[in-house]
């Protein structure tokens, strides 16, 4: 892979930084993109001493417009081979109730950017008729309950874009991907939207590592290739289950009865 070229957002930690590295490993050089500088100074650093590729980094806030164009600016004229968005974030509570600001953010941040990025590296690809861009999603994409139904819509977003994508792209040798986690071990919900949420009850089988993501990730990109990827043998196991038509039924049934009644308590999402 020398001289090809990956830009990665949400590099700072999570599956950002190990797709960063995964790559790296591979010979990419690399423009990493998150808002924490000092992270990605430290990033910066470990991946030169470790792989002999060329590193980059930019700290931009994603989620507006003016971070977004920095990053325009930053990858004009170049040829990006692959595109990682993995910038994201979550948050918890009824709509009514949540800030305007952070859900004009996490809509923007996870769809507008993502789509203003794609546009961005498509003429390329499609003049070198090679590429790979991938989308992290998530298990939310396909279901949701009471105090997530923005983040859920959202990630939806990202799976139709990708399918919808590898249809236009056909024939060429671009592929675009929505890979969708279940639970990972990342910051992710180390945020105030999560701070009385315990997952310890959660057994390990259910848990995976974010390089574990990764690796499923590209392994699907470049054998099988499916333009909606869920990680993990268990969430794809449960994904299955929901669509057997009565099974499926009765299981988003007695979620959604389940969620609808802690509410009516006062009570958050048992998830």
């Amino acid at each position: 892979m020398k001289n090809s070229l990956a830009v990665v957002t949400g590099a700072s930690s999570g599956i950002g930084r190990a797709y960063a590295l995964f790559l790296a490993a591979k010979g990419y050089d690399l423009i990493l993109i998150a808002r924490r500088s000092e992270a990605l100074e430290l990033l910066t650093k470990e991946i030169k001493e470790k792989f002999p590729v060329n590193v980059e980094f930019l700290t931009a806030d994603l989620s507006n417009r003016d971070g977004v164009d920095s990053v325009l600016a930053k990858i004009n004229n170049r040829n990006t081979d692959v595109l990682v968005h993995a910038a994201g974030f979550g948050t918890r509570g009824h709509l009514a109730d949540l800030p305007i600001e952070e859900l004009e953010k996490q809509v923007y941040l996870h769809d507008v950017t993502a789509t203003l990025l794609t546009r961005a590296v498509l003429p390329g690809m499609t003049e070198r008729n090679t590429g790979f861009i991938i989308f992290i999603s998530s298990m939310a994409a396909f279901l949701t309950t009471a105090e997530y139904p923005v983040y859920s819509a959202t990630k939806s977003y990202l799976n139709i874009l990708a399918t919808g994508l590898r249809d236009e792209l056909a024939g060429t040798g671009i592929k675009v991907q929505a890979v969708c986690p279940g639970l990972t071990r990342t910051g992710f919900m180390h945020t105030e939207y999560y701070k009385d949420f315990d997952y310890s009850a959660v057994p390990d089988m259910f848990w995976m590592e974010p390089e574990e993501v990764v690796e499923e990730s590209w392994r699907r990109l470049t054998h099988r290739y499916k333009p909606v990827v869920v990680s993990g043998r268990m969430n794809r196991i449960f994904l299955n289950t929901l669509q057997f038509p009565v099974l499926g039924n009765l299981i988003r049934t007695l979620m959604g009865r389940a969620s609808r009644r802690r509410v009516a308590k006062g009570l958050p999402p048992a998830f």
